[in-house]
């Protein structure tokens, strides 16, 4: 297989004398695109298109590579408790370094042979005089071999790995990283025995870790608790690798959980496991014969697309949609301060849609970003409409897709459609999805910039269902977070609950985000999040969805009860 240039990209680069602390903020924020250091005049060309955060700093003296910093030599600091001011990389560095000369590089699996065979995660292009000119990494391998065919035909019980490292989730986040150095692990589970069965609940990586410094946060006083990543990635043992791989191509992980019948804890994969599984040569064997098949198999499902695109046109065009709002309340205040827009597709022929089915029919086929204009023109409409009947000035939350969210002109149309309709921009919220976060980041960042000097407020929505930690989204200047329901559920009763959602509202004030509870169906779970901090709730409780006539009806009711 001949070099494909797109696993190839730009390493981030320091010297031995450069302070930890500062290796730490260039790891946690740096997103494998820049270079600190640069010799050389005949760096790799590398592709825009590789999203990588920087899991590793490759380290350079006299213009060679003398060094590598990995996330596990950084868990490895946080146990020795030393300054980081005081400590330079030279101390802490692993050396000699797994490489490949430039001039050997012929073929992608002279890189992932190499890796395989070490077990390595990174492995550095040197140019002539040993100098790094460019990064490779598991995950960019993987992406360019595609193996989906060849794991189609092999088991989750053949790769797993059984002996589990896990802890309870009272255990402090300093105990945690002296069991990821001692046992030379890159996760650590968190779990509940329940009579004899380990119940998996959370997890924490070494990434995590490396943040979690970056915040100087007290990692003896923080417990695993307060800041794993949850709910978990999980697949069943009957499973294959290619929905393994799948999983993780979409959720952008690197681990995926195995669980039995009970839910109980079986075994984990991570994405080296994946690796050592994949034979390249018998891989490029299968492709070619299966490749026929799947080119029928593609034509085929076009066809159905276009077909069912056909369909979602002609609702856009036939003005088929229709937007409910669900009231978002102040439990203190005891007023309606906002909503949630919520698109539905009214159909002649198959009656009431739910989003879920044509939503990502819509991002299917390139309707979603006329369909998203349509809801924030329909919405702002419907907010000046409000204004003229009296109704006080409410917060109108709008979801975006990926795809909107990152169009260079965002915020421009939406200027546009505010001073179409003359309101403030501070009556519009943008609601994001984490993942959407982790989506080419450096674009995201920028596009966050731009909608916070426009005025414009962002919202992220289902917190915890991601894969991103508190100390991650401290890099994104948004304005609320949301909790997503699958938390909120019975928090009064259910003691995992009740530990993530007070850790969040904790977390999330101490960053200054402004927090909304999701899904609050009980007068139990609404004095809960009041209790602990939470005073903006949405869900059943409150109201289900409402057309906008019957939501202006609600607020006059509310408005005449009160008083």
């Amino acid at each position: 297989m001949n070099i494909d240039k797109s696993i190839i990209f730009s390493p981030c680069i320091l010297t031995p004398s450069t302070s930890l602390n500062e290796a730490i903020n260039l790891m946690t924020k740096a997103k494998g695109s820049s270079c600190q250091v640069s010799y050389s005049d005949h760096r790799i060309p590398t592709s825009k298109n590789v999203s990588q955060t920087s899991s590793c700093i490759l380290i350079v003296e006299n213009k060679k590579l003398v060094g590598i910093l990995t996330e596990r030599d950084l868990v490895k600091l946080t146990i020795q408790g030393k300054i980081l001011q005081n400590t330079v990389i030279s101390e802490l560095m692993t050396t000699p370094v797994i490489s490949l000369p430039y001039e050997e590089f012929s073929d992608l699996y002279i890189a992932y042979n190499l890796m395989r065979r070490h077990r390595i995660r990174h492995l550095p292009i040197l140019d002539i005089h040993n100098y790094p000119i460019g990064l490779v990494t598991l995950s960019s391998l993987r992406q360019t071999l595609s193996p989906r065919y060849f794991l189609r035909f092999r088991e989750i019980d053949e790769v797993m790995t059984r002996n589990v490292i896990w802890d309870v989730p009272s255990t402090s986040v300093m105990e945690i990283a002296k069991k990821m150095v001692f046992n030379k692990v890159s996760c650590v589970l968190l779990v509940e025995d329940k009579s004899d069965i380990l119940i998996p609940l959370g997890i924490i990586t070494e990434k995590d870790i490396i943040q979690f410094q970056s915040l100087e946060l007290n990692l003896k006083e923080l417990t695993a608790e307060q800041v794993m990543s949850c709910p978990l990635f999980c697949l069943k043992p009957e499973n294959n690798l290619l929905q393994v791989y799948q999983k993780m191509e979409e959720s952008r992980i690197r681990r995926l959980v195995i669980t039995g019948e009970k839910e109980e804890l079986l075994g984990i994969i991570t994405e080296t496991d994946l690796a050592n599984m994949i034979d390249p040569i018998e891989m490029s064997g299968l492709l070619e014969i299966l490749q026929h098949r799947v080119n029928q198999l593609e034509d085929e499902k076009a066809f159905l697309l276009e077909k069912q695109g056909l369909e979602l046109h002609q609702a856009l065009e036939e003005n088929q949609f229709e937007l409910y709002y669900q009231p978002q309340f102040n439990l203190r205040k005891k007023n309606v301060f906002g909503a949630e827009a919520l698109i539905r597709w009214n159909s002649p022929e198959k009656g009431r849609i739910p989003p879920t089915e044509f939503i990502p029919l819509a991002e299917k086929i390139g309707l979603i970003i006329p369909l998203g204009q349509w809801i924030l023109e329909t919405a702002c409409k419907q907010i000046k409409d409000w204004q003229k009947e009296g109704l006080p000035n409410l917060e109108i939350a709008i979801n975006i897709s990926s795809k909107q969210f990152h169009q260079p002109n965002l915020a421009e149309e939406i200027l546009n459609i505010l001073n179409k309709y003359e309101i403030e921009p501070q009556c519009l919220k943008l609601e994001l999805t984490e993942s959407l976060l982790v989506q080419n980041i450096d674009m995201t960042l920028e596009q966050f910039k731009i909608l916070k000097k426009a005025k414009i407020e962002i919202s992220i929505d289902d917190f915890g269902t991601g894969y991103a930690s508190l100390g991650y989204l401290q890099h994104f200047d948004f304005n609320t977070l949301k909790i997503d329901r699958s938390f909120v559920k019975d928090i009064h009763k259910n003691l995992k609950n009740a530990a993530i959602t007070s850790a969040i509202i904790r977390m999330a004030k101490q960053l200054g985000f402004q927090v909304v509870a999701e899904g609050v169906e009980t007068q139990e779970e609404s004095d809960f999040l009041y209790a602990h901090g939470c005073e903006l709730i949405q869900g059943y409780l409150i109201s289900r969805p409402l057309s906008a006539r019957d939501f202006s009806k609600f607020i006059t009711a509310l408005s005449e009860k009160i008083k």
